[in-house]
């Protein structure tokens, strides 16, 4: 737990993340629905298995620290689902990170003999461990998060590193790796068609 901090409404002042190459991102909240669902917390883990969890004021939802922190060019973000995660970001605190990794098309471009692309899959696949998500169904907007919550939601950056790495490699000796950086970029134009109200199936025939 010495290694987990969470802090209420934003980021200290006084956490310099600018230096950070690479930072890992996940988010929960209440439900899927855009608009509907608020988001509840914000997670940023890093590579020395440091984890800064948000309790975000979801009156306000000012966070300036922390969207400082995922403005940042230098930085490359890592998330699983990189499409919900930048969407919950832009339209509730209004801030968009531009250098980003998917792990989930990463896995979709590079491991297409599978079918098993979630996180909890990839953990055991690539990194040989066997987590839960039971918590990922539980009650985010509680201002008490329980001890099993905060240990979740750590765990869902904490893997990140390591399946980006492993990943990447796949997709260069499968000579993969222009594509999925090609989708990387797409994804913001996703993010906006999202909040504008139309669906993503307007590409179907």
């Amino acid at each position: 737990m010495n290694n987990i901090k969470i802090f209420e409404n934003d980021l200290p002042q006084d956490i310099d993340l600018s230096g950070e190459k690479v930072i890992g991102i996940d988010n929960e909240a209440l439900g899927l629905v855009l608009g509907r669902d608020p988001l509840t917390l914000v997670q940023l883990g890093l590579e020395s298995k440091k984890f800064y969890l948000i309790k975000l004021n979801r009156d306000t939802y000012s966070a300036p620290n922390l969207c400082k922190v995922l403005s940042n060019p230098k930085t490359l973000y890592i998330m699983h689902y990189a499409r919900q995660d930048l969407l919950w970001l832009k339209y509730h605190l209004r801030v968009e990170p531009k250098n980003i990794f998917c792990t989930k098309i990463a896995s979709k471009i590079a491991r297409t003999a599978s079918s098993f692309h979630g996180y909890k899959d990839l953990v055991k696949e690539l990194c040989g461990k066997d987590i839960s998500k039971k918590e990922q169904q539980s009650d985010w907007g509680n201002p008490n998060l329980s001890t099993k919550q905060i240990n979740y939601a750590a765990q869902d950056t904490e893997y990140l590193f390591e399946m980006k790495d492993k990943l990447t490699k796949m997709l260069e000796r499968e000579k993969r790796i222009d594509i999925f950086n090609q989708c990387m970029k797409v994804i913001p134009t996703l993010v906006d068609m999202e909040i504008a109200g139309y669906k993503l199936n307007i590409f179907e025939h």
